[in-house]
């Protein structure tokens, strides 16, 4: 334990100050001793200070290190306090909310709401608790005649029959009676499927990030707009209300769930009604960079007459992300109306923080900074020499384009000093159409970031302009319509972070020394060209937490690191080659954990970790590497097996299943619960194989069922259903 040398010489200056003068000048007179003991002195106190201030945040849960909360859980009789349950600030559980909220279970222990709060606090999801006694059909007093459970299924409520949709929440939000079952509800042999029984409690949990999409543009996709980066039709989400208290259980608005077209509708009539007051509504159209349309200027598709306002009004399926747009009551055309651009603000979702989105990707793009292996200079840990932002603004030169902000930065490149770093940011989420070509120098690292530079709130309440180069990597999400293409000297490094390419992002011969892809959407490949004179020998190719459509790599370049990503020929659309391999890399060491490959794999050495490689895995030298609890392909000739699935390099009949392999679907590439108990949980530490083996799934799951025992009614049966 160390103290920083400001600190130590403040601590120093001001024991000083409490010396008479006379002594103080005294001790300049005869070399400064007593001042260098003060400063050893001021040391120590600052380390007795520090301790002093952290046994103090220890004694209360908000404050106190992560090491002691398991202490503090003994304390109030806590047993059985889960471990590591993931990573990543939204999707990591939180043991210090369980810890701090334990009292207030047991003083509402029995009832149904704390149910859902304990698991809600486990596994960091948000939840609702369903008693299923009260979904039974049963014969009612006449004096009590329960008209909010009918038995009968009206077709013409058709807000109710949209609850009951199964793809809306699995039947949580249902809300006509069933009929009672004698099976049990929990999980096992002849188990799992009695979920109406007059025992029983279903705990229904919802693991789904939800992002906010802010001034995003809508793509023209057919005879309407699409508001998926890939033109996919993809749901809308509205972002749920928080149910942090276990006063009530959670309803539709605090539930990560589809937005529902009569829900939707709903909200808009509210808002008409106040208008032009605020309300909040979970979908804003503009149209190019105007203000949002009222909104009695948006409708709901199917449920709203067809449009007869002056100017332009947007009609919208929340189902699909899809808009249709009119102007004076006929459907909007270009060639008539002018070239315009929609932008929605929206919600969307998915399982986890993987590929390029609007999300807080700060600690990902700083992981993947620090680890680039370039030249820094003067032991410094990072220096950037120039930044840009794209488009420019206030503190940021005047560029339009991304290659105007590449130029801008890379200006004089050529005679500066080797080791220096040079941003790019771009700090919006419009469509830049073209390729992008890089050259990096030797030595030096070119960053291409999809950030904002924020503007600085200060004291006194004054909003001061951005500072240059400082940025933040959250809210945008860019789109690069073309290739990515760099060429790279000796040492020469390259990262891209938070990108929608939709192209391939591909590397020149050269001597390109890192090429590093972090939380990026490349519906493309990944392809590393090499040929004598660049054979690009010393490339480390690393790719993290990413969608991306292939990876082929020359047979000279050594190395290529996969880390919670997916790599899928489908991303390429309809027009893509089912049969092209998903990587090939001849002559790599491929290293790959905690991903899924949806293809065939091609590598010279493999070690791969808690991975789905759904496809033949070909690895030319099998006497080293390993494969350790993933899942290979029937047909693989891999390296020796450490408890995966199949055993051997035999085939078999065991084999994920997904609940969607639609690149646009809220559960890209999440395993369903039809998958094979092995791959579900047959990941490293007990966790599922695959992309999302980091959420830890599977032990939240079991952290939630323990902990929540407790505070079950006398009598009473609980599932945990829906992770």
């Amino acid at each position: 334990m160390t103290v920083d040398d400001e600190r130590r010489t403040e601590r120093t200056e001001h024991l000083a100050s409490l010396l008479p003068a006379h002594v103080l000048a005294r001790d300049a007179g005869t070399g400064g001793h007593l001042h260098a003991l003060l400063r050893a002195v001021a040391g120590e106190l600052a380390l007795v200070e520090d301790d002093l201030d952290r046994l103090y945040d220890s004694w209360f849960v908000e404050t106190a290190p992560e090491w002691v909360v398991p202490y503090l859980a003994d304390l109030v009789g806590l047993v059985g306090l889960p471990g590591d349950l993931g990573t990543g600030s939204r999707a990591g559980a939180s043991r210090r909310a369980v810890v701090a909220n334990t009292v207030t279970y047991r003083q509402r222990k029995g009832t149904v709401a704390v149910l859902e709060q304990v698991v809600r606090d486990v596994t960091g999801w948000p939840a609702t608790a369903v008693e299923a006694y009260r979904r039974l059909a049963t014969t009612t007093h006449v004096n009590h005649v329960r008209t909010d459970r009918p038995a009968l299924a009206s077709v013409r409520d058709a807000a109710v029959v949209e609850l009951e949709a199964p793809g809306l929440a699995r039947g949580a939000l249902a809300r006509h009676a069933h009929t009672a079952e004698a099976r049990h509800v929990d999980p096992g042999p002849g188990g799992g499927q009695g979920r109406y029984g007059i025992a029983n409690i279903v705990v229904f949990v919802f693991p789904l990030q939800v992002y906010e999409v802010i001034h995003a543009p809508a793509h023209a996709v057919g005879d309407g707009w699409l508001t998926h980066p890939l033109g996919l039709p993809s749901p809308w989400f509205a972002a749920p209300t928080s149910a942090a208290t276990s006063d009530r259980v959670a309803d539709e608005a605090d539930l990560p769930v589809p937005l529902r077209p009569r829900r939707l509708l709903d909200l808009l009539r509210r808002a008409r009604a106040v208008w032009p007051a605020p309300l909040d509504v979970p979908v804003a159209v503009r149209v190019d960079s105007g203000a949002p349309l009222p909104p009695a200027r948006i409708g709901v598709c199917g449920l709203e007459p067809t449009p007869a306002l002056d100017g332009w009004q947007v009609f919208v399926d929340p189902v699909q992300g899809r808009l249709q747009p009119y102007v004076d009551g006929v459907p909007y055309d270009p060639a008539v109306h002018g070239e315009h651009t929609l932008h929605v603000d929206h919600a969307t979702a998915a399982v986890a923080d993987v590929g390029a989105g609007t999300y807080d990707r700060s600690s990902g793009h700083e992981d993947a900074r620090d680890d680039d292996p370039f030249v820094r200079p003067e032991g410094r840990r990072d220096r950037f020499d120039a930044q840009s932002r794209v488009p420019g603004g206030a503190g940021a030169p005047a560029v339009v384009t991304i290659a105007d902000g590449v130029a801008a930065v890379t200006a004089g490149w050529s005679t500066a000093p080797p080791g220096g770093s040079r941003v790019v940011s771009v700090a919006d989420s419009e469509d830049h159409v073209g390729d992008v070509t890089l050259e990096v120098p030797a030595d030096s690292r070119l960053v291409l970031v999809a950030a904002e530079w924020k503007e600085r709130r200060l004291l006194d309440g004054d909003v001061a302009a951005p500072v240059p180069g400082t940025y933040v990597a959250e809210g945008l999400r860019p789109r690069v319509v073309g290739d990515v293409v760099v060429t790279g000297s000796d040492g020469a490094g390259l990262l891209l972070d938070g990108l929608v390419i939709l192209g391939d992002v591909h590397v020149r011969p050269g001597g390109l020394a890192s090429l590093r892809v972090s939380q990026c959407t490349v519906t493309g490949r990944i392809v590393v060209a090499g040929d004598a004179t660049g054979p690009n020998r010393a490339l480390e190719v690393v790719v993290t937490r990413s969608l991306v459509g292939g990876i082929e790599l020359t047979a000279t370049v050594p190395r290529l690191v996969v880390r919670d990503t997916v790599v899928d020929p489908r991303l390429g659309g309809p027009g893509a080659d089912p049969d092209v391999p998903a990587l090939t890399a001849e002559g790599t060491h491929a290293d790959i954990t905690g991903s899924t490959v949806l293809g065939d794999l091609r590598c010279r050495l493999l070690d791969v970790t808690s991975s789905i490689c759904d496809g033949v895995v070909t690895v030319v030298d099998r006497q080293r590497g390993c494969a350790r609890f993933s899942y290979l392909g029937p047909g693989s000739r891999a390296p020796r097996r450490f408890r995966c699935v199949p055993g051997s390099d035999a085939a078999s009949a065991v084999a994920p299943s997904y609940l969607s392999v639609d690149p646009a679907a809220p559960d890209y590439a999440a395993l369903a619960p039809s998958s094979p108990l092995a791959i579900r949980r047959g990941g490293e530490g007990g966790a599922e194989m695959g992309v999302h083996h980091h959420l830890r799934r599977p032990l939240r799951t079991d952290a939630a069922r323990r902990l929540v025992e407790p505070y079950v009614p006398a009598g009473m049966q609980i599932r945990i259903l829906g992770s």
